[in-house]
């Protein structure tokens, strides 16, 4: 039997088949002869995503039904993901051109390494990326290889501690770790999006084009971030790639979404005038202090190229970190100084363990008094320019006050990144040391005369303006009409209309027509009032310089009497306090009786008995006797300050990273003085921080004792441990006696050596102690 065909649609049926497979009309085969033919059912709805087929005529679609349609998120991406990819990749390309082009001019110099070159041009290219890449959040971490690096061990190939237990040169764990956001990267690469943003808003992309530029910019980041992790003579570089994406996905979508929908929200601003002035007042911040800030990194940078030994590739290492140096200068010219803090044995500072800052006044001992006076001169100038800037691009003078806060806001918050700070666990490289440096302008103090001069220069500024004739406000002075004219409304247009055909034979006055109520001057009489007037306003004038010249001068002597007081006074609190000697001698204990006290939060371990100097013999202020030196024992005087017994076969060897070694021509055993001036911390208090990195670096760490005590009635602490040598296998002893002296230096004397000979050396290290004088040295 043929098959049969719907009548409705053309499309073949199956046999029997009382409805069609696609219209879903019924069959009139389908009914019985002479039956009447039912109702057609509407046909059912096709799924989605199939093609749609148009319905018949007389169809209508059930009740309730609606097609299924995306989320606004979803059409939003399907939009986004069918969009111009050519385009957003030309304009992903201008700043990922900029970090390669800035890594290769960085990757060029062989810094120093002569016809011997270990680093090469591509692991220089790509340790530049990863310095490069912190300019996004990343990070820069160097880590030493595992046992056998040339890196790994110390000075002894034993990779044991110093003479301060922290553990230098640990084979395996030696690693350093460097943070610093080199702000000219940021913003030349923010500058580099801006434009490609603006070319793409030129051919008319919207918030979709945002998020496929962001896309490619932040996959490419992460790529370089990828590439950038060399591993170089035993030593590996890791640039923390999933923050540095994470970072340059935030500010694209940040700029490239605020270039791109300009028009959208200049509509939506247009309607809230608060926001609009908040907007208003960002962009005048944004202005003034890249102003300010550029001028300050120009004047920091020509100080710093005059600095004597600075060449052409450190300069080139300063030129990613302008911003940071722009920061520096004007919190100092405002009072606020560049702190640095070094804990630990940090060879790279050659401080050792110190805290302090650079401000006016060390500028002064450091130059001279004119130094001063120019840095204070530019914060004055900034500042004014800030509040200018504030006043002639505000409305009103709310807005004038927003535009000044946000100013200090992000003045705070860049200062906040401006910083630099390392970590350093053993021998990296070369440089040894354990502990952590950071140097950066201080916040606090940066937030306290920010106030005074961008408030004070805020409410000047206006004054200033109407000085100049310049009065503040963005809107535009009303025109000045010329005698005898007729202004016309600004918003007047002649209406629309056929001109009249006949031309008026009166002739237009150019005055207006005669009031009697308007009283009219001669020529002479007019040119008179015009003198007296303009007489008036240049004595008005006169008057208005004068006090608002002395009003200048006043707040600008007023400032700088404000910082100079609170700098004096937290210099005068500065000397005041009492050193850490001076506390302990306070609160020494009577000679009687045992003199090993420790604070409440002590170690419960108790101190040695056995170490004969751990009980005061003297007072502190009284000159010790003379030592009495055992026989096979020589007194040495040194030239740090100190003098003690050695063996008489024992000679001064050597003297770097603050410690001073006595040893003898043959064996392991040696003493080790560590000499640190200005400590800003207890002996206790140091070895506790020093035991946490060696718990954690030395193999097999045990500790026997850990206490503080007094030597020679001055604050101290003893520390003694054995740990298991990583190359040998062998046990090795150590102890460490520490205290900071009347003039608030640390003195360390330290002994180490192999388990199975501790007895020789712990008596060598007993008659070091007993021995122990300081020297009057100038």
């Amino acid at each position: 039997m043929p098959p049969s065909y719907c009548p409705h649609c053309g499309t073949a049926a199956p046999e029997g088949a009382r409805f069609c497979m696609k219209c879903g009309r019924e069959q009139p085969t389908a009914a019985g002869a002479g039956d009447p033919v039912p109702p057609a059912l509407p046909p059912v709805a096709p799924p989605p995503g199939h093609a749609h087929q148009p319905a018949p005529p007389g169809y209508a679609p059930p009740p309730g039904y609606a097609p299924v349609r995306p989320s606004p998120a979803g059409e939003f991406l399907g939009r986004a993901m069918r969009g111009d990819w050519a385009g957003s990749l030309k304009a992903a390309a201008w700043p990922t051109g900029l970090i390669l082009a800035l890594a290769v001019a960085l990757a060029i110099p062989s810094y120093g390494q002569g016809d011997d070159v270990v680093v090469g041009w591509s692991d220089r290219l790509r340790i530049a990326l990863a310095m490069l890449l912190q300019a996004f959040g990343g990070g820069f971490e160097v880590r030493a290889a595992g046992p056998g690096s040339p890196y790994g061990s110390g000075s002894d190939g034993s990779g044991g501690s110093d003479a301060f237990g922290s553990g230098y040169g640990i084979a395996g764990q030696a690693g350093a770790t460097l943070s610093l956001v080199p702000l000219t990267v940021t913003v030349l690469w923010v500058g580099a999006l801006l434009l490609a943003s603006r070319a793409a808003r030129k051919q008319g992309g919207g918030m979709e084009a945002a998020v496929r530029i962001s896309a490619l910019v932040t996959g490419a980041i992460l790529v370089l971030g990828l590439f950038a992790q060399p591993d170089i003579a035993g030593v590996s570089v890791s640039s923390s790639p999933l923050l540095a994406a994470l970072g340059a996905l935030v500010l694209s979508l940040l700029v490239t979404g605020g270039v791109l929908q300009q028009d959208a929200a200049a509509q939506w601003l247009a309607q809230r005038p608060a926001a609009h002035a908040v907007v208003r007042a960002t962009g005048t911040a944004v202005r003034a202090l890249g102003a300010v800030v550029a001028l300050c990194a120009l004047i920091g940078f020509i100080a710093y190229a005059d600095v004597d030994g600075v060449d052409g590739t450190a300069m080139l290492l300063a030129l990613p970190m302008l911003p940071n140096i722009g920061l520096a200068v004007l919190g100092v010219s405002w009072g606020a100084p560049v702190e640095y803090d070094v804990r630990g044995e940090f060879g790279w500072f050659g401080s050792g363990m110190e805290h302090g800052g650079f401000g006016l006044s060390e500028l002064g001992d450091a130059v001279n008094g004119w130094a001063v006076t120019g840095a204070v001169l530019i914060g004055v100038v900034c500042a004014l320019y800030a509040g200018v800037s504030a006043a002639r691009r505000s409305v009103d003078r709310r807005e004038q006050v927003v535009a000044g806060g946000l100013f200090l806001v992000l003045y705070l918050l860049l200062t906040g990144l401006s910083g630099v700070s390392a970590e350093l666990s053993g021998d990296v490289a070369g440089v040894g040391g354990q502990g952590m440096a950071e140097i950066a302008p201080s916040v606090p103090d940066a937030l306290l005369f920010g106030m005074l001069w961008v408030g004070g220069a805020v409410l000047m500024a206006p004054h200033l303006l109407r000085l100049v004739g310049r009065p503040a406000g963005a809107t535009a002075p009303a025109p000045a009409w010329g005698p005898g004219t007729q202004p016309q409304p600004p918003a007047w247009n002649p209406p629309a209309q056929t001109p009249p055909t006949t031309v008026p034979t009166a002739t237009p006055q150019p005055y207006p027509p005669y009031d009697p109520r308007t009283v009219h001057l001669g020529p002479a009489a007019a040119t008179t009032a015009v003198a007296a007037t303009a007489a008036a306003a240049t004595a008005a004038r006169r008057r208005s310089v004068v006090v608002w010249s002395v009003t200048l001068v006043a707040a600008v002597v007023l400032g700088g009497g404000v910082t100079a007081g609170v700098l004096f006074l937290k210099s005068d609190q500065s000397d005041d306090q009492q050193p850490p000697a001076a506390a302990a001698e306070d609160k020494k204990p009577a000679a009687s009786g045992s003199s090993d006290s420790a604070p409440p939060e002590a170690d419960p371990t108790p101190s040695p008995t056995s170490v004969p100097t751990t009980s005061p013999t003297a007072s502190a202020t009284a000159p010790p006797a003379a030592p009495t030196v055992p026989g096979g024992y020589r007194m040495v005087s040194d030239s740090a300050g100190f003098s003690f017994a050695v063996p008489v076969q024992w000679d001064r060897e050597s003297e770097k990273n603050h410690q001073i070694t006595y040893a003898g021509s043959t064996g392991r055993a040696e003493l080790k003085v560590g000499v640190i001036r200005n400590a800003p911390y207890t002996s206790y208090e140091n070895f506790r921080n020093l035991e946490r990195i060696a718990d954690a670096n030395q193999k097999n760490y045990r500790r026997l004792q850990l206490g503080a005590n007094t030597f020679q009635g001055l604050q101290g602490a003893i520390w003694e441990y054995t740990y298991e040598d990583k190359q040998s296998g062998e046990t090795i002893h150590a102890i460490d006696q520490s205290y900071v002296a009347d003039d608030g230096t640390e003195y360390a004397i330290y002994t180490t050596e192999r388990d199975r000979y501790w007895s020789d050396a712990r008596q060598i290290f007993d008659t070091a102690l007993s021995t122990w004088m300081l020297n009057d040295l100038d």
